[in-house]
């Protein structure tokens, strides 16, 4: 039984990275919805404000003339949305998280989840990160 307890220690770390993609997502919301009030009001706009950061992806800030390109190896690409804002550079940190926590769970030795233990760790997980994303959303982000 002791074996067993110790093993669910474990779930914590899943349950760490999930509460860091709450936190994340924090930011994006802030980002978009609370900008001129947040921490970041004080920082360079064209990055951090999404009402005119989101143009950074296009040439010269013009949607009709397309994505930036970037090229490598003579290969081009559009220029990577995560490198043209802030909301966008979070937004591939959230998804990195969210991978993180989900694959970090999978590979768990030694926890043999029932479908019950599995509906409560994903409840707990969510509840988790549903206060994380609280906390920096109502009050860390935001003065």
């Amino acid at each position: 039984m002791e074996n067993a307890i110790n093993n669910y220690w474990t779930l914590v770390i899943p349950i760490i990275l999930y509460c860091i993609s709450g936190a994340l997502d924090a930011v994006m919301d802030t980002l978009k919805d609370h900008f001129s009030i947040s921490v970041f009001k004080n920082l360079n706009p064209h990055f951090w404000n999404p009402a005119i950061s989101w143009k950074n992806k296009y040439v010269d800030g013009d949607p009709a003339k397309g994505h930036r390109k970037i090229t490598i190896l003579c290969l081009t690409f559009d220029y990577p949305d995560a490198l043209s804002d802030g909301w966008h550079f979070f937004k591939v940190l959230r998804e990195g998280f969210n991978i993180l926590a989900i694959v970090s769970a999978l590979i768990i030795p030694h926890v043999d989840f029932t479908i019950f233990g599995s509906l409560i760790f994903i409840t707990v997980a969510g509840i988790f990160r549903n206060w994380s994303f609280n906390l920096f959303y109502n009050h860390l982000l935001k003065f």
